[in-house]
């Protein structure tokens, strides 16, 4: 028998193709032995001398994302979007067999991607590589545009997926073969946290009965980067690896990286029903314009708040938060006052993933979600990667070792690039 609400929705099954590794759990031990996942940034295509570091999927769970896709439909791809294939059938996998009786009319689909408004460097590099040898293309300008899309004849409509902002959307419902309910959204962080506040209200309303969310993308496009880097939030990864330094005082701006998070939820009393074990609870997400758009610390606490107030908790309630920790000197201390006004001495404890994996945009809010099974399990929570004392006396700040403490519920709290900032509410599942 289950003991939630009618109404609580549940995650069931959860697939991750990050820097870490495949899977929740390689992100859960590179977090718990501070660990990061930062490497010397590499292309075959892009050269750079300012861009130092990134987070890096590993070629070889690249590879495996690309096997994931049906051949025949892989010229309509991307790289963050074989990734995000990938992990929607490991969250799919793990939701369990009888998953696969649901109607596929009954499946939703709610995806976050990165803007990729714009082709890589890399695909017009190899369209131009083949006119410089193919004679049958030659250097015409609209052949090479054409081979970019990933068709050298002609431009087939279909072909635009593959650059623009529904192509997680097309590669998954196709390659997944979902035909229900279905949405999309896009830029980083806010387009995830959207995405699930979209597939906590079709559940809700019975617009289906499972719903699979996806967040993929990669901060690897040479525009991304030289935007990134002209408006000063990069590192300038003096310290390697260990470049991503949140919240300590030579903190000098964030690292980006690339991958996908995919979760399969459904609403608790279907998931008991068919066997499978609800692995945390879903309870809503916030998001609204932040300092960016002219709102202070002191109004994002506020929104968090309300956020917490609508499910019947208080701030001292919370077992722990998870702290963006961008690493850049303007959204950390915007951050330190925000969690200082939201907590005030409550002693909940503050955490950071994002040293370890780097910026993710719109695979940050999913992967730390991800992440909150383990934190159920394990009993504590690990501390933030190179922050030897705390920012602010006035909040808890988890340094040095892991802080050993039940954790019921999480708050994760998520800033954006374009403005936006936003909070992830999820809690322990108590089903028997």
């Amino acid at each position: 028998m289950s003991t939630e609400t009618p109404d609580a929705i549940v995650v069931t099954g959860i697939g991750a193709v990050l820097p870490t590794g495949r899977g929740p759990e390689a992100l859960w031990t590179a977090w718990r032995e501070t660990r990061p996942a930062l490497s010397s940034y590499r292309d075959p295509y892009v050269r750079s001398r300012r861009i130092t570091q990134f987070g890096h999927v590993p070629d070889e769970l690249q590879k495996l994302g690309r096997d994931s896709v049906p051949h025949k439909l892989r010229k309509f791809g991307t790289p963050f979007t074989f990734n995000a294939v990938l992990a929607a059938q490991d969250a799919q996998r793990q939701a369990g067999k009888s998953w696969e009786a649901i109607p596929e009319e009954r499946r939703g689909l709610y995806v976050a991607q990165d803007d990729s408004t714009d082709l890589g460097a890399a695909a017009f590099t190899k369209a131009l590589d083949k006119a410089r040898t193919d004679t049958t293309v030659g250097a015409d300008l609209q052949r090479v545009v054409a081979e970019a899309f990933g068709n050298a004849a002609t431009f087939n409509p279909f072909t635009v997926i593959r650059a623009l902002n529904n192509n997680t959307l097309a590669l998954v419902s196709i390659a997944e073969r979902f035909r229900g309910d279905c949405a999309a959204f896009v830029q980083d962080a806010g387009a995830a946290l959207s995405a699930l506040q979209r597939a906590l209200f079709s559940l809700r309303n019975g617009h289906c009965d499972t719903a699979v969310v996806v967040g993929a993308g990669s901060y690897n496009e040479a525009l991304k980067l030289a935007g990134l880097y002209r408006a000063g939030q990069l590192s300038a990864g003096g310290h390697g690896g260990d470049s991503l330094r949140s919240f300590a005082p030579d903190r000098d701006g964030t690292v980006v990286g690339e991958g996908a998070v995919a979760l399969v939820l459904e609403r608790a009393a279907d998931a008991v029903a068919r066997g499978a074990r609800p692995l945390v609870e879903v309870l809503g997400t916030r998001l609204r314009p932040a300092l960016d758009g002219g709102v202070g610390p002191a109004d994002l606490a506020e929104s968090a708040r309300t956020l917490l107030a609508a499910h019947g908790m208080t701030p001292d309630m919370l077992g722990a938060v998870l702290a963006d920790g961008k690493g850049t000197v303007h959204h950390d201390t915007a951050e330190i006052e925000l969690l200082r006004t939201l907590l005030k001495d409550s002693r909940v404890p503050v955490s950071s993933v994002r040293p370890i994996v780097g910026t993710l945009g719109a695979a940050g809010p999913l992967a730390e979600l991800a992440l909150a099974p383990e934190l159920f399990a394990a009993g504590e929570l690990p501390p933030i990667a190179h922050l030897s004392t705390s920012p602010d006396e006035g909040t808890d700040f988890v340094t040095g070792s892991a802080r050993k403490r039940r954790i019921d519920s999480v708050l994760s709290l998520h800033s954006t690039f374009n403005g936006f900032a936003g909070a992830l509410l999820a809690k322990r599942p108590h089903t028997i």
